[in-house]
């Protein structure tokens, strides 16, 4: 059966990536809509497809297409959680309904994508050819080449020798033709006719003689000639071929740093994507801690203890619930060797630590590390 929607995986382009990307953005992810499935949407489609449960390829087809488009309200999916959790930090609902609204990308992974187009853009230009037209004569001149064949009468070497044996067959000629009339009293006769014809004869004969090495001699300049444009057409297509060979070294230059550029953007994307998952995760345990801790104080408002105020217990079990839920995050992150999730956690709420957590937080990192020399 056809497919109801387009399509669209990373590096699709047009209408239908701008309608995505728009949907996305009713969905609360903030995406530039330019019509381009770069890194960053299909960090977003990844991002959607895992928090549906749908299949995690960061392609569009009918199940994302159907599930993107089923929500009769997108504007409101994403109510913040201090309007839908109870007993929950003003702090907490905040974040949360930050990193609802989909992942941000850090600078280092802008600086990659912006270093990845700069690498992109210099693409070299299709490889042209400056030798293919000259080249292309020439073969056609070879190959049009006709078969050799003799012929005395179209060559200049037989016509010169057969002029030089005509002249020298009438010299012939005319002294045997002289000598006769001497021995005769200067009358001609029948005989001195015949003995000059004769002379004149053996020249031609002569001449007749040299044909087979004349046409010996043409087949050789014919070969010779033959030789000589196949090694200029030889020649000219070496040059042509060690151009090319210098196109592509430099193609295979930009194309490596391209991958290069390429890789370190899609790395930083994912490192992106796994603290932003980590802390989501981290912020939906918090909240169901402050949330169980609310519950708990509610409980113990009707116990007064001597000389504490019910919002003084109330704020310690927040304040310790907070506590145990950062420290357990940051443990579980150390030992699974996420220490950069552990460090974003670390930067965002060290500061609200008590000394004597700091403490625990230290003892409990001195630990691992010293065990994992």
């Amino acid at each position: 059966m056809a497919s109801t929607y387009q399509l669209l995986s990373y590096g699709s382009r047009g209408d239908a990536v701008r309608r995505l990307q728009t949907t996305l953005n009713g969905k609360g992810y903030n995406l530039e809509v330019d019509g381009v499935y770069g890194n960053l949407t299909r960090a977003a489609v990844m991002d959607y497809q895992k928090k549906n449960g749908l299949q995690l390829d960061g392609v569009v087809g009918d199940e994302t297409w159907g599930h993107l488009l089923s929500s009769a309200d997108t504007a409101q999916q994403f109510t913040t959680s201090r309007q839908v959790l109870s007993g929950v930090s003003d702090e907490t609902a905040d974040r949360l309904a930050a990193l609802e609204k989909g992942m941000q990308p850090s600078e280092e992974a802008r600086a990659a994508h912006a270093r990845y187009d700069s690498v992109a853009a210099m693409e070299p230009q299709p490889y042209q050819s400056s030798f293919a037209a000259q080249l292309a004569q020439m073969y056609q001149e070879i190959i049009d080449r006709p078969a050799f064949s003799y012929d005395p009468e179209t060559d200049s070497t037989y016509q010169h020798a057969a002029r030089l044996a005509v002249r020298q067959g009438k010299a012939a000629m005319e002294d045997t033709m002289g000598r006769a009339a001497a021995l005769t009293g200067g009358y001609g006769s029948t005989y001195a006719e015949s003995a000059a014809q004769q002379s004149y004869g053996r020249y031609l004969e002569e001449l007749a003689e040299q044909i087979p090495t004349l046409e010996q001699s043409a087949r050789a300049r014919y070969e010779a000639e033959g030789k000589a444009a196949l090694q200029r057409y030889e020649l000219l297509r070496d040059q042509d071929t060690s151009a090319y060979s210098r196109w592509k070294d430099s193609y295979n230059v930009w194309k490596e740093a391209r991958n290069a550029a390429r890789q370190e953007a899609e790395d930083a994307d994912s490192r992106d994507l796994t603290i932003y998952r980590k802390l989501l995760d981290y912020y939906a345990d918090k909240a169901d801690a402050e949330q169980k801790a609310s519950l708990s104080n509610a409980t113990a408002t009707t116990v007064k203890t001597s000389g504490v105020s019910k919002k003084t217990s109330s704020a310690k079990a927040s304040g310790t619930a907070e506590a145990e839920a950062f420290t357990s995050a940051v443990d579980k992150y150390i030992k699974e060797n996420n220490t950069e999730a552990a460090r974003a956690l670390i930067r965002e709420n060290g500061s609200r630590l008590t000394d004597e957590q700091r403490e625990k937080l230290f003892k409990m990192l001195l630990h691992y590390y010293g065990s994992n020399r």
